[in-house]
């Protein structure tokens, strides 16, 4: 990277403006390890209670029916409420895809007909109603002076912050901090032995290679903590392998198992593990075949959209180095920030007017 002697503004090379569409494809990636467990075919129903799914919610069934609150599959959000307005949910814990139940008068589900009247255990809240964080707002908010302020995800509850309502600064820089997992007041408050897991403070405990092994130690690295002084409970945030960090002595896993929280504390329960085996699904597939497979699927309409999507994208790069070549020749890294801050928009206010599954489910 370079300066110009006009006005110092730093030039970005053509090696560096792919750089930047490398980081825009490994957000790709990340999407497509996220939904990569995804079948846009199959309602997962049958299944049961999954153990973590993508899971999204119809505001239109929503605000047209008795405003009950209910969640349905990637198949069911693209089979049974095509046109509607559909919210995503990320992912959720144990939870049986409502759609066609008592929830959604009398409307059946087209890929599973045959459903319970209600799933007894599934846990809702304001996030099915479109409403998230301690604001109660929804997202995108239009009415919201920082309509870019970060959401993040509490890894206990499920529900969805902005990062300047967590009642605590960021630990990283904003872009990082969704690398971690955060835990939100409520949840620290509900259960207050976590507040000694944060980052911040100086518990030190050894990783384990295998947790089932370490519960056989007979310290409790929570009492050797004890001098730590412990102010209000607060939004807290762990980095990589924390679960190999918790304590494991017998009191502690008691403790785990009274207030259901053992599950959590697995490792596998960690979305990494599920994007691990999504982006092992989808590892031997092939984009060029997997996309033309995916077209064959679809009708006219779809086609035409998501090759117009493409196209979009290629018309958009071409338009912008055109512009540059035929301007002063000169790139700059404010040129390449706007170019792919205007990209991410037009998606966005796609995503707004419009639901499609992601480009990384297999439908």
């Amino acid at each position: 990277m370079s300066t110009t002697d006009k006005d110092d503004e730093e030039i970005v090379t053509y090696s560096e403006l792919l750089e930047q569409i490398d980081d825009e494809e490994a957000e790709l990636d990340r999407e497509r390890a996220l939904y990569g467990n995804c079948d846009t075919d199959i309602c997962t129903y049958p299944q049961g209670y999954v153990k973590r799914q993508a899971l999204f919610v119809c505001m239109t069934c929503y605000k047209n029916g008795n405003g009950q609150l209910a969640g349905i599959c990637a198949a069911c959000a693209y089979h049974c409420h095509q046109n509607h307005e559909v919210n995503e949910l990320y992912t959720r814990r144990f939870f049986r895809c409502d759609c066609g139940n008592s929830k959604f008068n009398n409307q059946p589900c087209k890929l599973c007909p045959n459903k319970d009247s209600e799933n007894l255990s599934n846990k809702y809240d304001d996030n099915f109603r479109g409403l998230y964080c301690t604001c109660k707002r929804p997202y995108p908010d239009k009415e919201s002076p920082t309509a870019d302020d970060a959401m993040l995800q509490c890894m206990i509850c499920e529900d969805w912050f902005h990062s300047q309502h967590l009642g605590v600064s960021l630990p990283m820089e904003e872009n990082e901090s969704d690398q971690m997992d955060m835990i939100c007041q409520s949840c620290v408050t509900k259960y207050p032995f976590l507040i000694h897991y944060d980052e911040s403070r100086s518990i030190v405990t050894l990783a384990v290679e295998n947790n089932a092994a370490a519960s056989n130690t007979p310290l409790c690295l929570l009492n050797s903590n004890s001098n730590v002084n412990i102010k209000e409970p607060h939004t807290i945030f762990l980095r990589d392998d924390w679960r190999k960090r918790l304590c494991r002595c017998n009191q502690c896993c008691k403790l785990y198992d009274d207030v259901n929280l053992t599950v959590i504390f697995n490792d596998d329960d960690a979305v990494q593990e599920y994007e691990k085996q999504a982006l092992a699904k989808s590892a031997n597939l092939d984009g060029d075949q997997l996309l033309a497979d995916s077209l064959q699927r679809l009708d006219h309409v779809k086609k035409l959209e998501v090759l117009q999507g493409i196209n979009d994208f290629k018309q958009s790069l071409g338009d912008f180095l055109r512009g540059k070549a035929h301007g002063d020749g000169v790139l700059t890294a404010n040129d390449v920030t706007t170019f792919f801050a205007e990209l991410q928009e037009k998606r966005k206010e796609q995503q707004r007017t419009t639901f499609m599954p992601p480009d990384n489910c297999k439908f």
